[in-house]
């Protein structure tokens, strides 16, 4: 809302809105929310405190606040101070809308509510039909083709300091690939195409030099030298 107050929300499936105000460094002072009756304004609207009670905000004089006979729009309410921070949490029905109106207040050196006018106020739409956008994954950047020393193909890249891998990308789709391990004639070595991501469980693995159709996933010839 302001470098100050966060707001929290969650979106359920019933239709009920879950939704919590968090002031910072307030403990000296008050915080309130509000459900207006008509846009964001606050006068009209009924206003959860951090006093833990319901207020009608019939007006902007003291006098016209008044505690409530219901909770309105409310269905639910709890205040706590946490860590030093005023934390207002409720739940609302969002009426089958696409936007909650929310009216935010709180006032950092005065607990007197509703005397003390809010030293900061806020019109809050929120979007209740919304869902968290996920962050994408890091972009990876295919390493550039290094020649490769080898007459038959194109590319080569070195896996790591004993194991090289040469391949050319055909007219056709197909994919020729040699992966060479040096100095090793008393082990062995292995590749795989993977079905899932890059996890060797779940693919079939050669343990020779191969050629192979990445489109089709699987593989066309093999040989070992």
């Amino acid at each position: 809302v302001d470098s100050r107050a966060m707001l929290h929300w969650a979106a359920l499936s019933n239709g009920t809105v879950d939704a919590q105000l968090v002031v910072s460094q307030n403990t000296a002072g008050w915080a309130a929310v509000g459900i207006p009756s008509t846009g964001l304004q606050m006068i009209g609207s009924k206003a959860l405190v951090s006093d833990g009670m319901v207020y009608d905000l019939n007006g902007k004089n003291p006098s016209l606040v008044v505690l409530a006979t219901d909770m309105g729009a409310f269905d639910s309410i709890s205040t706590t101070v946490e860590s030093g921070n005023q934390v207002l949490r409720f739940s609302t029905n969002g009426g089958g809308n696409t936007m909650l109106n929310l009216v935010v207040a709180y006032h950092t050196t005065s607990s007197g509510f509703p005397v003390t006018r809010h030293e900061a106020r806020f019109g809050v739409e929120v979007l209740i039909t919304s869902t968290p956008t996920p962050t994408p994954p890091p972009a990876v950047t295919p390493p550039a083709c290094t020649p490769s020393a080898h007459p038959d193909f194109q590319c080569q890249m070195a896996v790591d300091t004993k194991a090289m891998l040469h391949w050319a990308a055909l007219s056709n789709g197909t994919v020729n690939a040699q992966l060479v391990v040096s100095q090793n004639t008393a082990g062995w070595a292995a590749v795989g195409l993977p079905s899932t991501g890059l996890q060797m469980t779940g693919s079939k693995a050669l343990s020779c030099g191969h050629s192979f159709d990445r489109s089709a996933d699987d593989w066309l010839e093999s040989s070992c030298l």
